[in-house]
């Protein structure tokens, strides 16, 4: 018969250590991470990159579909929404709605605003059946007093992001 000592080494956690380590994970990450995306330049970089893919998803569809398509930018500056020639909206690549950012509807983009479209077609950044930027154009986001400004070049239609704290590379995709 095996021998046993009243001091037996112990291994792994109990129940109770588990639930006051998960805890502690969970107020800290209800601390950190509002706080994280609170920081302006967080925010920013990210509706900018987001703006960024959201282009080059339109872009990509022109060309695909052999489409006019554009991205249109509300007069309240609250987000964009990608549409076709006729104004009818696209079809969301990531939801079963409309192609759409609304800005304060997102927990995350809330407080960010589009404030100024520079584009010959007004409030609108057109793609070409062939995707290239019907011209060159610029959208400048801004939060909390911050600002980055996303350019689309006529040509080849790359998308560039100015001001980012980790800078940002149009990959043609």
């Amino acid at each position: 018969m095996p021998h046993r000592t009243t001091s037996a080494t112990r291994r792994g956690f109990t129940i109770l250590e588990l639930l006051i380590i998960l805890a502690l994970l969970t107020i800290t990450a209800s601390v950190g991470i509002p706080a994280y995306f609170a920081r302006p330049a967080v925010t920013l970089d990210s509706a900018a990159r987001l703006l960024a893919a959201d282009m080059r998803e339109v872009q990509n569809r022109a060309a695909l579909y052999r489409l006019s398509l554009m991205v249109e930018f509300p007069e309240d500056g609250t987000g964009y929404r990608g549409i076709r020639e006729d104004g009818k909206p696209l079809h969301s690549p990531y939801t079963d709605g409309p192609f759409v950012r609304v800005y304060p509807a997102d927990a995350v983009f809330e407080g960010v605003r589009v404030l100024e479209v520079r584009s010959p077609q007004g409030n609108r950044v057109t793609f070409s059946p062939r995707g290239l930027a019907a011209s060159t154009a610029s959208i400048v986001l801004g939060f909390d007093g911050d600002t980055r400004t996303i350019r689309i070049r006529k040509d080849s239609g790359l998308v560039e992001i100015d001001d980012m704290d980790d800078p940002w590379y149009d990959s043609g995709l």
